[in-house]
Order: C-alpha cells, then sequence, then structure tokens
C-alpha cells in the first residue's frame, strides 16, 4: 500500500467516512421510511449522535445551533410556500433526520471549518438534490417549479453550510483555548 493511501486512510478519514456512511442509513430511514420507520429510525440517530459526541472537540451548543438553524431552514421552505413534508409542517422524521444530519456533520465535514468557498459549493450541489431525491421518495410535495426548489433550497443550503463552517471554526478556537487553558 502506498504511503498517500496510507496516510489518506489515517483516522481521521476513516472517521469521516464511516460518519457519512452511517448518515445514510439516517436518511434513508427518516426520508424513505418516515412515520412507519421511526422505531428503526431513531436508535440509527442515536447512535449517530453518540458517535458524534465521543469524538475530541464535540460541542452539543455547536450541535444544538446547527440543528435550529437546520429546522429554521426548512421552515423557511415551507412557509414560502416550496414544498410541503409528507406528516405536517416539521415532521417527527424530519425533526430525526437533522438530529442526525447536525451531528454527522461537525464529524465527517469538519474539514469545512473556515473553507467558506468550499462550504458553499457543497451546499448549493448537495442541499437541493437530497430535496429532489427526497420528493420523488413521498417524502415532501412540490408546491412550485422543480427548478425554483433547486434554486431556493441551493442558495438556503450554500448559507447554511457558510454558516456551519464558520461555527466549526469558532468552535475549534474555543475548543482548542479551554484546552490550553485546562492543560496549559
Amino acid at each position: 500500500m502506498s504511503l498517500k493511501l496510507k496516510q489518506w486512510l489515517a483516522k481521521d478519514n476513516l472517521r469521516r467516512i464511516a460518519g457519512l456512511l452511517w448518515f445514510d442509513l439516517v436518511w434513508f430511514s427518516t426520508v424513505a421510511g418516515r412515520e412507519p420507520w421511526l422505531p428503526i429510525a431513531l436508535p440509527i440517530v442515536a447512535v449517530q449522535i453518540y458517535l458524534s459526541s465521543t469524538r475530541e472537540g464535540f460541542s452539543w451548543v455547536l450541535f444544538l445551533q446547527l440543528l435550529v438553524l437546520g429546522l429554521a431552514l426548512e421552515s423557511t421552505v415551507v412557509a414560502l410556500g416550496i414544498l410541503d413534508f409528507t406528516g405536517g409542517w416539521l415532521p417527527l422524521w424530519l425533526i430525526a433526520l437533522w438530529f442526525g444530519f447536525a451531528a454527522m456533520v461537525t464529524t465527517s465535514l469538519d474539514w469545512l471549518s473556515g473553507r467558506y468557498v468550499l462550504a458553499a459549493l457543497l451546499g448549493l450541489a448537495s442541499g437541493p438534490l437530497t430535496y429532489a431525491i427526497g420528493s420523488r421518495l413521498g417524502a415532501a410535495e412540490l408546491l412550485v417549479d422543480e427548478y425554483l426548489m433547486w434554486i431556493a433550497y441551493g442558495i438556503l443550503w450554500a448559507l447554511y453550510m457558510v454558516i456551519f463552517a464558520y461555527l466549526m471554526k469558532r468552535n475549534a478556537a474555543t475548543y482548542a483555548t479551554t484546552r490550553e487553558t485546562v492543560h496549559g
């Protein structure tokens, strides 16, 4: 095995990949399964949160900030009449999804800390894609032409990811300062 491959497969990258793969289970069980699958989805979400919370530098404050921002993003889209989620304004399956996402993103996408343009581009590209797939799976009904959903979610997700990159950078600085003070 080459040295570059060994370095890439270092512990942090394996942690990130594992977190992303586990989040795929979270996404599928909440979006495809919705309410009927909650008995399966909630333990999967709990494991995502537990695994993320055991990582050095994890912050419950950051987790809650990202969760609230995500739910605000969803509320904004519903209020604007862009889509309607199956199960109500913010159904339990969607809230569970955001619990899982807020945990995953702090662990698997921590490399975006302070990388605002890259974070925005990732949000712009991946955010709307998940909603397009979710609507095809029956998780939401599009109330506008699909291209408008792509624009709205692209902008909102780009903004969300920039805020995430900022909050991650601020959290890392706070963690480093706290750790230095404690171990100083």
